[in-house]
């Protein structure tokens, strides 16, 4: 399959109505990067060699520009009033010099993957147009004056996705044959391809479930979900550890996962300053803290990382725990990472390096017994993911590292009778830490 004579293009241009946000979808950020980063992304690792074709709004394009920094290949031309208008525009765009075959895709659908992009371009050989679709699970129902009028049978029922595919030329010709005052009556490319082609056969490919289409607010919340889901199932087998001549603060380092990552990153050619209650560091205060990167940074010339394994748990019931026990668990939890987060970031942005958070497995459902602690590590993944936002453009890359249970002296002394076996090492989570910090990664909240 060669994709050296498709162009994809990539329709950004719409102002998302029915989102409560001022901001169009396309330019909300998930996970670390705006919709439309994610989108083209995901169509440049399917087809790296296709042409590239993103139509924004005119008040966007600078902001589309900036986003789009990393791919310098991107074409990016002002789109049209509707969906039809756009796809217009990008396709004279193209006339100069035409591609065999074009993919239209919609910039709000970042969960696209390569297998569907493959059965397109396959199906492309053989047919002028190709749609992507899934079988409905839904009841469909057709409505007239608020009452039911029929229910289709669901067997031949379907939910249309995107890319759309076609042979430029077809596409192009169907524009014309509709006419662009006629435009507005069609949905998509595929309606239009139909409406100038009537005995004309659009083939359809199987989509997939997680090619969602980000519309309504609720959307977010299934795509932030998501993408948590692809960051649990980050391989670190696969990523090398890429931290050879750089230089990290490990805040809590004495024991533990902590220890681990310090001798982990030092046997990999990474210089490592320690910060600890036996340096002095006590994290629930922020001099403490600053004085600790402000050491460190003159010691190794800097920081590339600044990691936090620093944790506390005691267990009991919330209405018998004593008040500065639970001052205690929030201040080392949550307050503390408060602090290391807003001292790194000055040291962490002339490196453009990565601030490591750890959370736990019991941020996504409050435990009983230890439900400050369990609502403090929610709060650092939220913290991870606000700061993703705010520092993108800075450079600097925030992750959380979320270990399963893991065989530490803090779980030792709070779940005894737990089978060694049955827990990870330190060393394991550690080394997928030290992957993570490698990575390049934002935004993301990465189960081990």
């Amino acid at each position: 399959m060669t994709t050296a004579d498709t162009a994809f293009i990539v329709l950004a241009a719409g102002q998302g109505s029915r989102m409560l946000n001022e901001t169009p979808k396309q330019f909300l950020r998930v996970a670390g990067k705006a919709l439309l980063e994610h989108s083209v992304q995901a169509l440049v690792n399917c087809a790296p060699t296709a042409r590239l074709v993103v139509v924004v709004p005119a008040d966007a394009l600078e902001l589309a520009q900036r986003l789009l920094v990393s791919h310098p290949g991107a074409e990016l031309i002002v789109g049209g009033t509707s969906r039809q208008a756009s796809t217009w525009a990008a396709l004279e765009h193209l006339a100069a010099t035409p591609p065999e075959h074009v993919l239209i895709h919609d910039a709000a659908r970042p969960f696209l993957n390569a297998q569907i992009v493959h059965d397109v371009l396959q199906e492309l050989h053989l047919h002028e147009a190709v749609d992507v679709a899934i079988p409905t699970t839904d009841t469909i129902i057709v409505e007239r004056d608020g009452f039911i009028q029929s229910i289709p049978k669901r067997a031949h029922i379907w939910r249309g996705q995107t890319p759309q595919g076609f042979h430029y030329a077809a596409l192009m010709r169907a524009y014309r044959e509709v006419g662009i005052h006629r435009l507005e009556e069609v949905t998509d490319d595929c309606g239009i391809y139909l409406a100038a082609y009537p005995m004309g056969r659009v083939r359809i490919v199987k989509g997939a479930s997680s090619n969602i289409k980000i519309t309504e607010d609720l959307d977010l919340v299934l795509a932030d979900e998501l993408f948590r889901m692809r960051a649990a199932q980050w391989d670190p087998d696969r990523q090398g550890l890429n931290v050879r001549g750089k230089r990290a603060i490990v805040f809590g380092g004495t024991q533990g996962i902590g220890k681990a990552i310090e001798t982990i990153l030092r046997d990999a050619g990474c210089e490592v300053a320690l910060a600890t209650r036996s340096t002095g560091c006590d994290i629930r205060h922020a001099n403490r803290v600053d004085e600790a990167l402000n050491e460190a940074a003159r010691q190794l010339g800097g920081l590339d990382y600044v990691v936090n394994t620093v944790g506390l748990l005691a267990q009991d019931e919330l209405h018998r725990q004593d008040e500065q026990i639970i001052d205690d668990l929030v201040a080392v939890n949550l307050t503390g990472a408060f602090y290391i987060s807003k001292s790194s970031q000055r040291h962490l942005l002339p490196s453009g390096g990565m601030l490591l958070h750890f959370g736990s497995s019991s941020y996504t459902r409050g435990r009983a017994r230890y439900t400050p602690y369990s609502a403090c590590k929610a709060g650092i993944v939220n913290l991870t993911q606000g700061l993703a936002d705010e520092w993108r453009e800075m450079g600097i890359h925030v992750n959380c590292v979320v270990p399963g249970r893991t065989d530490t002296a803090m779980r030792r002394s709070n779940f005894a009778g737990e089978e060694a076996e049955s827990l990870l090492n330190p060393f394991e989570v550690g080394l997928a830490a030290c992957k993570v910090l490698g990575s390049g990664m934002t935004g993301m909240v990465v189960r081990v």
